[in-house]
């Protein structure tokens, strides 16, 4: 897999990390996501450290998913690096108060088996929460304290990210990006000429990119996009989607690779984490990171006018 610089830190990152949060559910106990055994929990892990992948994103609301990482973390120490966050509560709610962030940190430490985070999260500040707390003061305090390596914060809203890259106080930006929804890309940007290592989420649109679906897809009950995929709104996501590989020529059976391809070209250096929980998954993400040629700037500049055509009229929220 190969490595590149993770914005001006003195780390390297692979170019596709692992977003775990399909992994939250070895209990069976955890809402929203599939149950996976713990056996194949570890064993996709361990797949992804083979391929190279050494960068990992989880957090304490991801069910049983942090402690797997902690699991493969102390296997191979210095080799891997974790991503994880803080600030949602159980009940859906944010709460970035110094008491509730250091909980939550404290909890990750010890899952994580580590004495030192590599990268400590705030998960979707709004601007309203940066201006009236102090939580930049906060991500110093913890580095100074040698609970932190490096602080990032996640983007729920574009102008957020521009407030955390305008603060200076910052080392990573993790933002919604991906070939159906472009919005951020000016952030990437700025966060990459700012020095910032930029994370990228949803890669795949909640699985929409990988070609997968169609009009008769039904999630399980419990699996999050059965909320969100669905009923009319659901037919309108995949009719925007047909036109628009009709319009570049993409079948069903490439659509995951070529997304990956978008996202990967992009200038702003940026490392991807989708989420998987199969080892097949990662077989596959790994060979189009090795093998799959990015676009130059003539063929992302035709994707983005197409993409605008289609994407610009819809009127379904992007951010998920």
């Amino acid at each position: 897999m190969k490595l590149k610089p993770f914005g001006a830190l003195p780390v390297q990152v692979s170019e596709i990390g692992f977003g775990t949060s399909q992994l939250a559910n070895t209990d069976n106990q955890y809402v929203g996501v599939k149950y996976i055994s713990t056996a194949d929990a570890r064993n996709v892990l361990q797949r992804a450290v083979d391929h190279g992948i050494n960068i990992f994103d989880t957090s304490p609301a991801y069910g049983t998913a942090e402690k797997l990482v902690g699991e493969i973390k102390s296997k191979h120490k210095d080799k891997i690096i974790v991503a994880t966050k803080a600030g949602l509560k159980p009940d859906g709610t944010r709460d970035f108060s110094a008491s509730f962030l250091r909980q939550q940190i404290e909890r990750s430490l010890k899952e994580l088996q580590v004495e030192c985070l590599d990268i400590f999260q705030l998960n979707k500040p709004s601007q309203n929460d940066l201006e009236n707390t102090d939580v930049f003061g906060f991500l110093d305090e913890l580095k100074r304290q040698g609970k932190i390596k490096y602080s990032g914060v996640i983007v729920g809203d574009i102008e957020t990210g521009f407030q955390c890259i305008k603060s200076g106080k910052v080392d990573c930006l993790q933002i919604f990006y991906n070939l159906l929804c472009q919005e951020a890309e000016s952030l990437i940007t700025k966060a990459h000429d700012s020095g910032l290592g930029v994370l990228v989420r949803s890669p795949l649109n909640s699985g929409l990119l990988t070609g997968a679906y169609n009009k008769d897809t039904v999630f399980e009950s419990n699996d999050a996009r059965s909320t969100f995929f669905k009923g009319d709104e659901f037919a309108q996501r995949l009719e925007i989607l047909n036109k628009i590989q009709k319009d570049l020529n993409i079948c069903s059976d490439q659509l995951l690779e070529y997304s990956m391809r978008f996202v990967l070209s992009h200038q702003g250096g940026i490392a991807a984490i989708p989420a998987t929980s199969k080892v097949s998954q990662i077989d596959e993400l790994a060979k189009f990171a090795n093998n799959s040629p990015r676009f130059g700037s003539g063929e992302l500049k035709n994707i983005k006018e197409i993409i605008e055509k289609y994407m610009g009229k819809a009127g379904f929220a992007q951010q998920l």
